[in-house]
């Protein structure tokens, strides 16, 4: 059970909310300046998202965020976000979405993907060198023994082996069942090894290639898709500081809203605009990820303020 005070003033005076939320069932009761409201919602689920509740003329809402462990609250008057005992704050929008966002999405995707490149890398180039370097030896198996798995089992056989300059090594290989359930310790199956690293080694007959590429050209694209994200990010961020400071305003035009759902957010819109930059042509830009609330100013077809960069005529930014 969460409970969230907010004391402020507004034009038509202070004003006292209460919100009080269970996590369990859903339950949101809202007490404005001692008038209670319940709202009730599927129990069980996420709740994460903006919730409009009566508050005499004014637009008000709950918005609530979650990380998917704890949730947030804030409290949302005609648009903005109020800060208990400092009165109205910036306009609010969802915390992700954003340019920064899309960058410390891009620079963990990196993160991720350059050790998982080395890795696969170090797999492709042990491939390669079975394909032209390696050599064969009787393994005669040891032990064998089922590991299980979160989907399925592995069926792994221990062998030991001895290499070219007589040396003896162990090994082990995932084989199928049914070669599994007639494999008994004594048994001898040729394997396969690197002559320079006997450590190295499988069974003869196998062939990784397919999977081993399918792995390094998605390590690639991830590689190239986080690399993107990042520099995106970073020079629309630059951009967006550039522009606060010395943009031009221009009237545009809303040529679409789009509506969703983000996951941990709730309902969001995002709008889409057109303008005529300072030399007659055409520009289309985006707004930021909005919650209905602030969405709902906004009609298509209808006229929307827009800041542009008066080197840059093409980027702009709705503030």
């Amino acid at each position: 059970m969460a409970r969230r005070h907010w004391e402020f003033d507004l034009a038509d005076g202070r004003h006292v909310v209460d919100l009080v939320h269970s996590y369990v069932i859903g339950k949101r009761t809202i007490t404005v300046d001692g008038t209670t409201t319940t709202q009730r919602a599927w129990p069980l689920t996420n709740h994460a998202g903006e919730y409009k509740f009566p508050f005499g003329s004014h637009d008000a809402r709950v918005r609530i965020r979650t990380n998917g462990f704890t949730y947030s609250y804030d409290l949302v008057v005609d648009g903005h976000e109020i800060t208990s005992g400092q009165g109205t704050g910036a306009v609010a929008r969802p915390g992700i979405g954003g340019p920064g966002s899309q960058r410390l999405a891009g620079a963990i995707i990196v993160a991720i993907a350059i050790p998982s490149l080395a890795f696969v890398g170090k797999g492709a180039y042990d491939e390669y060198r079975y394909h032209t370097a390696s050599a064969t030896a009787v393994g005669t198996v040891q032990d064998k023994r089922i590991v299980s798995g979160r989907y399925s089992d592995s069926y792994r056989l221990t062998y030991a082996f001895v290499d070219r300059d007589a040396t003896s090594h162990r090994g082990t290989d995932d084989v199928a069942r049914a070669l599994y359930d007639q494999t008994r310790a004594g048994t001898r199956y040729n394997v396969q090894y690197l002559p320079d690293e006997p450590g190295i080694n499988r069974f003869t007959g196998k062939d990784d290639t397919l999977p081993i590429a399918g792995l390094l050209a998605l390590c690639v694209v991830g590689l190239a898709s986080g690399t993107y994200m990042f520099v995106a990010g970073r020079r629309r961020l630059a951009a967006i500081k550039r522009i606060s400071a010395a943009g031009q305003p221009v009237t545009a035009t809303v040529t679409k809203l789009k509506r969703g759902q983000v996951r941990y957010v709730g309902k969001t819109v995002t709008i889409e605009y057109e303008y005529e930059d300072p030399f007659g042509r055409r520009r289309r830009g985006r707004g930021p990820l909005m919650y209905p609330g602030e969405g709902a100013r906004y009609t298509l077809g209808g006229p929307v303020r827009v800041l542009i960069d008066p080197d840059r005529p093409g980027e702009s930014v709705l503030p």
